[in-house]
């Protein structure tokens, strides 16, 4: 078995971006065994894995990955430490895809907030 500090999510697919889903992600440890994947309270054998994807990139200047297993009833994304490689103990073929880390609109509009609240505050101090 093999065990890696995570954030989990189970409401994203498809290429990471910044979103309130990685806000409210479970922090557990992603263990690979023989047969399955554990996350928690998950439990995915990896005989019900349809497709796995490790995407990379960078955020900022600091290396991330995503691990993508889609099941016929969900799909999983766990954020792993740039030194993490699950994907070598996992019994399965991993596409890899070196991603750009994509933006939603809820973390849009939380920057916008703050670049106009920092505005404001040297606005008052320059007043």
């Amino acid at each position: 078995m093999k065990r890696f500090w995570t954030k989990a999510t189970t409401r994203e697919s498809g290429p990471p971006r910044r979103s309130a889903s990685w806000i409210t992600a479970r922090r557990a440890w992603l263990e690979v065994f023989a047969n399955r994947v554990e996350c928690g309270n998950w439990i995915i054998p990896f005989e019900s894995v349809e497709g796995a994807v490790l995407y990379t990139g960078r955020q900022w200047f600091i290396p991330m990955s995503v691990l993508e297993l889609r099941t016929s009833t969900a799909t999983y994304q766990f954020g792993l430490n740039p030194w993490a490689r699950p994907e070598r103990h996992l019994p399965l073929e991993v596409e890899r895809q070196e991603v750009r880390l994509g933006t939603s609109a809820f973390s849009l509009l939380l920057r916008i907030v703050l670049v106009a609240y920092l505005a404001f505050l040297v606005w008052r101090r320059l007043s």
